[in-house]
């Protein structure tokens, strides 16, 4: 048998075979750190190990068979050539719900980690354990001696003690039978009144890898919508998005021919949900041209009108607050039509500002807090301020970090600038006590109260002279994490606890976030361009380049000086 060991995700010829060699699978895959890279499509050439035959041929063989076509059931990929999907009872569940289903059932058992690429099923138990996190699916084959773990993205079986993929003709069969099952259950006849493009779009399309053409200096545009077209969660709510569709009055100017878009119906909304439906629909690998969405914004913002280029950033931001106002105005709209009590309207509408009470896209996806604390030294009593946020910003300039000998010697680390950012900071005898009424010193510190599912994050690597007005650009190197943990940054945790403790088991699932797009900006600043960095659904990277789209590694994900990076949590 062969002793060459594949991590999960690695690639393949087919001729994987399994290894007694224990202590190499564990060195392999403890090591073992790559891009993800798709595994064998010819299943059926990969040959079973010496573990799983002796389990086959015991007593416990159709317990395994069940458990394994269990597993397949739920970490069947979801197809990508429909949008709905049909159960036995006829009845339809969309995909957006499959997705929330999945995630769901599939997050590791240790730290609640949703990743649907690495994520192992236990053959012989119901332990679900992250793989290219905090190694938990390892850990517990070490701790238990669970030997086989199911690929949660593939169904294929993985054996730890021959760190490598392995099958049997009895389990390929019950896999080929449950992807049959699968395909049967999809129809394209669900919706025969509906657009073909959504009942069974073409596979490319589905994918949403699709460029803008640059119509004149509007690569910070392009650069941000790629942010918003490849986002789990606001593709999901842009496919679910039909209270918008059926009740804003723009809605027919924007997805029908000839329409006529003005400033008095201009819409963020319907020319975003238009670009969704060309990118997920339209088998189409042309730039898509966002004439559209490029004349409403100058309606809605003057300053965004003509082909000079803009900040990436404050286009971001813009877009937001447009979603927003979009969600009150339509929602507005279906209130008089249903009761026309304008009177109680208005104090739900002023509710809407709330990030906990809006239910717009802007506030499910992006909705956060950051707590403010003032400890005075006088009486010890601590003054607590919430304020609402979108995104974190970052200060990046070395000679404004906390430990700058380190910082010297070592590259910035995105850590390194949450550190500043929650830094305490020491106020002087000015400030009043609301408590003690003295005026003492104090400390005030910086904490995130409430987590967004997506976390924004501004590199702030623009800076403005007042005093000549002139704009420079800092070209501080900032490594960037592919995951992401908050822990200590939040207001719920006690710091030195954190620091006291080292081991893996106090990290929460719940703070642990996984980069999916960046913004960089390119060249000077009054020369530069923007571009857009995205992990598709398949855990790949590509760089978008206006139209122009190439496949990159993680290595050169990691190297990119970024301006703009998001990150979306793991536990939805």
């Amino acid at each position: 048998m062969s002793s060459r060991k594949t991590v999960p995700g690695a690639e393949s010829n087919g001729n994987l075979n399994g290894s007694n060699d224990m202590n190499g699978s564990a060195q392999s895959v403890r090591n073992k750190v790559q891009e993800y890279t798709p595994p064998p499509d010819n299943y059926s050439s990969i040959r079973p190990c010496s573990h799983i035959v002796t389990v086959l041929d015991s007593k416990a063989k159709d317990t395994v068979f069940l458990t394994y076509r269990q597993a397949l059931n739920i970490s069947q990929v979801i197809s990508n050539d429909r949008y709905y999907t049909q159960k036995k009872d006829g009845s339809t569940i969309s995909i957006s719900k499959l997705i929330e289903l999945k995630s769901e059932s599939l997050h590791c058992s240790d730290c609640s980690l949703n990743n649907f690429h690495h994520n192992f099923i236990c053959l012989q138990c119901p332990h679900v354990g992250c793989f290219n996190n905090m190694n938990h699916a390892y850990q517990h084959f070490k701790q238990n001696s669970h030997f086989f773990g199911i690929d949660s993205n593939i169904g294929l079986l993985y054996c730890f003690m021959c760190g490598d993929y392995i099958n049997d003709p009895q389990l390929e069969k019950i896999r080929l039978e449950m992807t049959q099952q699968k395909a049967q259950a999809s129809t394209s006849s669900i919706l025969p009144n509906s657009d073909p493009h959504y009942i069974a779009p073409d596979f490319k399309a589905s994918t949403g890898l699709k460029g803008f053409v640059n119509l004149g200096s509007t690569c910070f545009m392009s650069c941000i919508l790629q942010t918003f077209v490849h986002n789990p969660i606001i593709r999901n709510q842009f496919f679910n998005n039909d209270y918008h569709f059926f009740n804003c009055e723009s809605s027919p100017e924007y997805h029908f021919p000839n329409g006529n878009i003005d400033e008095s119906n201009a819409c963020v909304t319907c020319s975003i949900d238009n670009i969704f439906k060309n990118f997920y629909t339209s088998s189409e690998i042309e730039g898509f041209g966002m004439t559209n969405l490029l004349l409403t914004a100058w309606y809605k913002k003057k300053s965004l009108a003509g082909f000079q280029e803009q900040d990436a950033h404050e286009f971001w931001q813009f877009i937001l607050d447009e979603l927003h106002k979009d969600y009150k105005r339509v929602k507005k709209i279906v209130k008089e039509e249903e009761d026309g009590d304008e009177d109680e309207e208005d104090e739900a509408d002023n509710d809407d500002d709330s990030g906990d009470k809006c239910n717009c896209i802007t506030h499910r996806a992006f909705s956060g807090e950051l707590e403010s604390s003032i400890k005075c030294l006088s009486c010890d009593s601590v003054t607590n301020t919430t304020d609402p946020t979108v995104d974190l910003s970052l200060e990046i300039r070395r000679d404004k970090l906390k430990n700058k000998s380190k910082v010297s010697r070592d590259s910035l680390t995105l850590y390194d600038c949450l550190d500043l950012f929650t830094k305490d900071e020491n106020l002087d005898s000015s400030y009043k006590c609301q408590y003690c009424g003295d005026r003492s010193k104090a400390i005030k510190s910086l904490k995130i109260k409430k987590l967004a599912p997506v976390m924004g994050i501004q590199l702030k690597r623009f800076e403005h002279n007042l005093l000549n007005d002139t704009s420079s650009k800092v070209e501080t190197p900032v490594k960037i994490p592919l995951f992401l943990d908050l822990t200590k940054y939040t207001s719920a945790v006690n710091e030195e606890q954190i620091e006291q403790r080292s081991d893996v088991s106090y990290i929460d699932g719940n703070k642990v976030y996984e980069l999916f797009a960046m913004v960089c900006h390119v060249g000077s600043v009054n020369t530069g361009h923007y571009i857009a960095i995205i992990k598709d659904g398949n855990g790949q990277w590509f760089r978008f380049d206006d139209s122009v789209i190439t496949r990159i590694s993680q290595e050169e994900v990691m190297n990119t000086n970024a301006y703009l990076l998001y990150y979306i949590t793991h536990k939805i």
